[in-house]
């Protein structure tokens, strides 16, 4: 037998109240409705097992407790923990996230406008740092849309950013090494060269180079192998580098690798070449994804502050949401962390 569908009037009935204080306690609009019709109107709602109509409510309220999360790479190991961070923030405020994959400017333009019409309350872009147009991001912050940007560098100060400290990332890997003694620093960059760029990739590369810089270190331009964030890549490239064995500029004693995914390939590729690591060759990277700490060796790594800044988004976009448009405009770059493992030791004479 089909059950009863519960309405609004009946709980208003069951309570002994009007239809529109039953309205307001469950609206949270209740500091004008005594305690004793409060606790009724609540009793009322639990004992019939009333659930009100979202779909109702979004059309009188115009807002739909949901974001728009539009992604770039969703297979990216970073995905999950912003994820998480975002939903630290957002469900607790009673928000939804409707996630939509799009892997290129023209597809995110269609994203927001899928998502415009099933009426997303704001959006929080999250982007690998691809230097996309951003036009299309501006027009939406004129028509007053609550939305936060997380790793896309937009120039363009109206809209907030939340960034990572790439460049301090690529920085401080190789003073790590520098300080084991190591001078003989080789790097596996990103696509630095892609069209559009990426961002992280041109960054990190640029903290490798001015840490060397700083040391009046010069290294051969074999040592600088350009790979694409792969574990494919990785291992090629250290192939590559492997042949410099019989070369004049011989092997590094150290390799700066743009990110974790290309290091765990570093480290297939150095084992089958019979190398150790750290012992022969120590490798440093970027982006500490969970299984940084359990390749062999573990790779010392700078992490990624990802959770941060799916929690940081989150904390602006509510605001813009409270306000009608994003009121914190800041660019908020949040520095990486060293995650000291295995994979680096000291320089020896030997290596």
């Amino acid at each position: 037998m089909r059950r009863k569908l519960i309405t609004i009037r009946d709980v208003a009935e069951h309570a002994g109240v009007s239809v529109s204080t039953v309205s307001h306690v469950l609206n949270g609009n209740d500091h004008h409705v005594g305690a004793v019709k409060r606790e009724r109107v609540l009793a009322a709602v639990d004992k019939l097992g009333y659930r009100p109509n979202a779909i109702a409510r979004s059309m009188v309220k115009r807002k739909t407790a949901t974001v728009g999360l539009v992604w770039t790479e969703i297979d990216n190991p970073i995905f999950v923990p912003v994820i998480l961070g975002i939903e630290e923030v957002l469900r607790p405020a009673g928000y939804h996230i409707v996630l939509a994959s799009a892997p290129d400017v023209v597809q995110e333009i269609q994203a927001i406008e899928t998502l415009r019409s099933q009426q997303v309350d704001g959006f929080i872009f999250m982007s690998l740092s691809i230097c996309y147009p951003f036009d299309h991001l501006v027009r939406l912050n004129n028509e007053g849309v609550p939305f936060v940007v997380i790793n896309r560098c937009l120039d363009e100060s109206t809209i907030p950013q939340i960034l990572w400290d790439e460049r301090g990332a690529g920085y401080e890997a190789t003073q790590h090494l520098l300080s084991l003694g190591h001078t003989r620093i080789s790097t596996i960059s990103g696509p630095i060269h892609d069209s559009p760029p990426r961002r992280s990739a041109i960054e990190r590369h640029r903290g490798w180079q001015e840490a060397l810089h700083e040391h009046g270190i010069t290294v051969p331009p074999e040592w600088i192998q350009i790979s694409d964030y792969t574990y494919e890549g990785g291992y090629q490239a250290t192939q590559q580098l492997l042949e410099l064995r019989a070369h004049e500029c011989g092997l590094p004693s150290a390799i700066f690798v743009a990110n974790d995914v290309m290091a765990a390939s570093v480290l297939k590729a150095l084992y089958d070449a019979g190398l150790r690591v750290p012992q022969d060759i120590s490798v440093t990277t970027v982006g500490d994804s969970p299984f940084a700490a359990y390749t062999v060796p573990a790779l010392t790594t700078l992490s990624l502050p990802v959770q941060e800044a799916g929690r940081e988004a989150a904390q602006i976009l509510l605001e813009g949401l409270t306000h009608g448009k994003s009121t914190n405009a800041a660019k908020i770059t949040l520095k990486c962390r060293a995650q000291l493992r295995e994979s680096c030791s000291p320089y020896h004479t030997t290596t």
